[in-house]
């Protein structure tokens, strides 16, 4: 099965300085060839805070850097770039069709479409994703 990962858990893999680093370590290499996954928005949200002095502080990538950062990652052989199945649209407005304001919805609702569309797991620290019933998820904390 393959996992999609959130840009949190990328971002603990990328920064051994990170304060989950060895959970998303650990993760990472329990994982065989193809299975850990990469999307369009966990790719620019990755690339988005290495380069982010408030996240990184006195490491901070620039983005050449980032580049580098990233391309390492997506070099490895257990890593894939997931695309957005044809289906995706349909199931990301249902999931982010709110009747209030909620900037914060966009993307966890983006990502967890993407993972159900695709059949994968969501891997992710974040538990605000247990909110999407039908979402096949791992909270790791």
């Amino acid at each position: 099965m393959i996992e999609l990962a959130d840009a949190n858990l990328w971002l603990a893999l990328a920064f051994s300085d990170h304060a989950h680093h060895r959970k998303a370590k650990a993760w990472f290499d329990a994982q065989f060839d193809g299975r850990c996954a990469f999307c369009r928005v966990t790719q620019m949200a990755l690339l988005r805070h290495l380069t982010n002095s408030r996240i990184m502080g006195q490491f901070v990538q620039s983005q050449q850097d980032a580049w580098r950062t990233y391309d390492g990652l997506a070099r490895d052989p257990r890593t894939v770039f997931l695309s957005e199945p044809p289906e995706m649209d349909a199931r990301f407005r249902s999931m982010a069709n709110s009747g209030s304001p909620s900037h914060a919805l966009w993307t966890d609702a983006f990502l967890a479409a993407l993972a159900i569309e695709s059949h994968t797991r969501l891997v992710t620290f974040d538990q605000g994703y247990r909110r999407f019933a039908a979402l096949d998820l791992l909270v790791s904390s």
